[in-house]
């Protein structure tokens, strides 16, 4: 009987630090999902542009994809600042960013390839 309780003891033990690693490693995990979240990356013509709403709709053959800007975004022609009024409806452009917990794309710089 004494032999049954220690071994039950034990068990529950194993099975109580098993779960708080497991619980440590997904915590460990997100931390580094959150400090080094890869650069999202969208290379298209754009469709549409909204100032108003800080946004550009991307097509890259059938799909379109929501760039979100704010005043943070760098406008670049190769390694150069552009001005965001050449970028327009049928130009090239590459969108490099992030996304957010609602997975819409945040543009850290958007690109002009051709105008």
């Amino acid at each position: 009987m004494k032999r049954i309780i220690v071994l039950l003891l034990a068990v529950f033990l194993v099975a109580g630090l098993a779960a708080a690693g497991t619980v440590a490693q997904e915590k460990q995990e997100k931390e580094k999902t959150a400090a080094g979240a890869k650069e999202a990356r969208w290379h298209g013509v754009i469709d549409r542009v909204s100032t108003d709403q800080s946004y550009m709709d991307v097509r890259r053959g059938n799909v379109e994809k929501r760039i979100h800007f704010d005043s943070s975004t760098k406008w670049t022609q190769g390694k150069n600042q552009a001005e965001m009024s050449r970028f327009k409806e049928g130009v090239d452009v590459i969108c490099l960013g992030q996304y957010n917990e609602k997975k819409e794309f945040h543009a850290t710089r958007i690109d002009l390839q051709k105008e």
